[in-house]
């Protein structure tokens, strides 16, 4: 087993030479944000993981408390004065596009954006008592990287579209008792649980877990293809309302 080489405050640290690789978001000082760090970094950690050759499963994790916390103030208001809300798709879906199986260890919060990156895994474990948002619309824009598709095709429609558009928190046992067809267990064992999912996954042969990848990802990723367009319009709509800049600006404002 050996650590690949990062510099001492990269966002990511890749875990490589087993048969399931590593790759963990270790930003602390960014509380686990999405920043433009992260966009550049995590597809290029998956990549580096699935390359190497031992390598037949990735274990995505997060930080014990939080999985991934979405995207910074500074990223979310650079959206309402128009810059690009392409720029984070790469990182987001990049599970997704990992050419190895991906088990999702989602032990702590997972928001917004952070949520999508973890339900594009293949697979994921999520903590009893962890927070699980997609929460866009409390901000009061509308879902974009393929939300609108991805959270019903995980969570369920029912489920799933209640989550979109009431922008609601949930505990991951509340998930468990709405049905959720993810495994939900204590905060303490959820990394042990995924790893034993990966390690299980990496038992077949490489070129068969890839050919497998490639076609069970083929189905969500035309379904999330289909509504980039249309949630891409609504985001240039809504992302431009003055009301959205104010509940950013309130959101990330701290206590008094």
């Amino acid at each position: 087993m050996s650590v690949a080489p990062t510099s001492s405050d990269s966002p990511v640290r890749v875990t490589v030479g087993w048969p399931v690789a590593r790759v963990r978001i270790c930003d602390r000082a960014e509380r686990n944000r999405i920043t433009p760090r992260l966009c550049a970094e995590l597809p290029a950690a998956l990549r580096e993981a699935a390359a190497h050759p031992a390598t037949r499963a990735v274990l995505l994790s997060g930080e014990p408390e939080v999985f991934c916390a979405g995207g910074t103030q500074d990223e979310l208001l650079g959206f309402h004065q128009g810059r690009s809300v392409l720029e984070a798709e790469e990182c987001i879906t990049a599970p997704l596009n990992c050419p190895v199986p991906v088990v999702a260890a989602i032990r702590g919060h997972a928001i917004g954006g952070g949520l999508l990156l973890g339900l594009y895994a293949d697979l994921a474990v999520l903590s009893e008592r962890s927070v699980y948002a997609a929460n866009f619309m409390a901000y009061g824009f509308t879902p974009g990287v393929g939300a609108t598709a991805l959270l019903p095709a995980r969570f369920g429609a029912v489920l799933g579209t209640e989550m979109l558009l009431t922008g609601r928190s949930f505990r991951g046992a509340e998930l468990r008792r709405r049905g959720v067809p993810y495994q939900v267990v204590a905060h303490d064992l959820v990394e042990s649980a995924a790893r034993e999912l990966a390690v299980r996954t990496a038992r077949a042969p490489l070129p068969s877990l890839r050919l497998l990848k490639q076609h069970l990802s083929t189905r969500l990723r035309s379904a999330t293809d289909e509504v980039l367009g249309p949630e891409l319009r609504m985001q240039a709509v809504t992302f431009a309302l003055p009301e959205v800049a104010a509940r950013i600006t309130q959101a990330y404002r701290p206590p008094d």
